[in-house]
């Protein structure tokens, strides 16, 4: 529970006054609780998400027909039964990426496979994860995820692939585990891994874990541009196209999930874009982490928004009721304090003028 993923939600909950109890230490699955309510998070997914739902956007091979009968752009998609069927896949589109059917994070995740030997063995890791893999055409394009809370577009995040720049004196193998000591400190999971992957990756540059690159060279070693895969996230809220904006509000008004990334690759140089996937467990982490569980929390719990340590509402109107009776008395007491409807100076003053006229009253019978 301890992880960026879920403090980036804890924080900020608690800022706010709401209660959070962790079901498992070793899962991010907990409770947030504010007044009378209580509601289970698994990352930003919650109980207001309905199984199929949550399943057709989950599963890449439904996710990917359901947005093509839509009319959305995806790529062509096949989903793996037999060898023969996947070679002639690969031999139609001449590059494709092999994907673990329900999966999250880059895992078991092959790009740009063009021979019929590398697929094979991509398909053979991709089911290490999943018994259901796919297999679509490769498309090129810059890896953009648009966050929506509620139907509200609020952040969007460029993805890019895992690189290392030489030194003129280091390996390859070398640099990769220099950098993800370096990202350590930061995020443990923002590692570049040593795989049959990255293996493959250099490969297709004549490059191995034993090259030296000289000073300066930048290294692609991954195609994946997934974070735990050693990829880097920059926030592009304000730059993202608006195009790609309206796109997505289409697909998550199709969706109706209150929190869905949806994952585009965008090629700039023809100004297509594809949609890739949905995300509707999407994990609420830096850069744009802070602004996403704003938003987040503003939908769970309106009643707390822009309201640092915000008490529940049953709460603050029970605190309400103690002031208006408070003061209800107290302006009773100051009106006991008043004599021929002007204030008196005092109750002391107020009785012994009483008893002074009552003397001389005496005096003048």
């Amino acid at each position: 529970m301890n992880t960026v993923y879920t403090t980036t939600i804890t924080q900020e909950a608690r800022r706010r006054g709401i209660g959070i109890e962790v079901i498992d230490t070793e899962t991010p699955i907990f409770i947030l609780k504010h007044g009378d309510r209580k509601i289970r998070c698994y990352n930003s997914l919650t109980d207001r998400v309905g199984a199929v739902t949550f399943h057709m956007a989950h599963d890449k091979r439904l996710a990917n027909a359901f947005l093509a009968r839509y009319g959305f752009p995806v790529p062509r998609q096949m989903q793996y039964s037999r060898l023969d069927q996947a070679m002639a896949f690969l031999a139609k589109y001449k590059s494709v990426v092999v994907k673990p059917c329900r999966e999250w994070g880059g895992r078991g995740v092959a790009v740009a496979v063009t021979t019929m030997a590398d697929l094979k063995r991509a398909i053979e890791r991709a089911r290490k994860f999943s018994e259901d893999v796919v297999i679509e055409q490769y498309v090129e394009g810059v890896d953009h995820r648009l966050i929506f809370v509620d139907g509200r577009f609020v952040a969007a995040i460029r993805r890019e692939p895992a690189f290392v720049v030489g030194n003129g004196a280091s390996s390859i193998r070398s640099l990769i585990l220099q950098k993800n000591a370096r990202a350590c400190h930061a995020d443990a999971s923002n590692r570049i891994p040593l795989d049959a992957e990255t293996r493959r990756n250099l490969a297709a540059s004549s490059l191995d874990y034993g090259s030296v690159p000289r000073k300066g060279k930048i290294v692609p070693v991954r195609l994946t541009s997934n974070y735990h895969t050693g990829g880097s996230v920059t926030e592009i809220t304000e730059t993202v196209s608006a195009d790609l904006v309206r796109e997505a509000q289409k697909i998550v008004r199709l969706f109706d999930i209150p929190v869905l990334g949806v994952d585009f690759l965008f090629n700039s140089q023809t100004g297509r874009h594809w949609v890739i996937e949905l995300s509707p467990d999407l994990a609420i982490s830096p850069p744009e982490g802070g602004k996403v569980a704003r938003h987040f929390l503003d939908y769970l719990f309106p009643e707390t928004k822009g309201r640092p340590g915000g008490q529940p509402r049953l709460i603050r109107a029970k605190r309400r009721r103690k002031r208006r009776k408070a003061n209800i008395l107290k302006h009773k007491i100051a009106r006991c304090g008043r004599v021929g409807g002007r204030p008196a100076r005092n109750a002391t003053h107020s009785v012994a003028g009483g008893r002074k006229g009552a003397n001389l009253s005496k005096r003048r019978a």
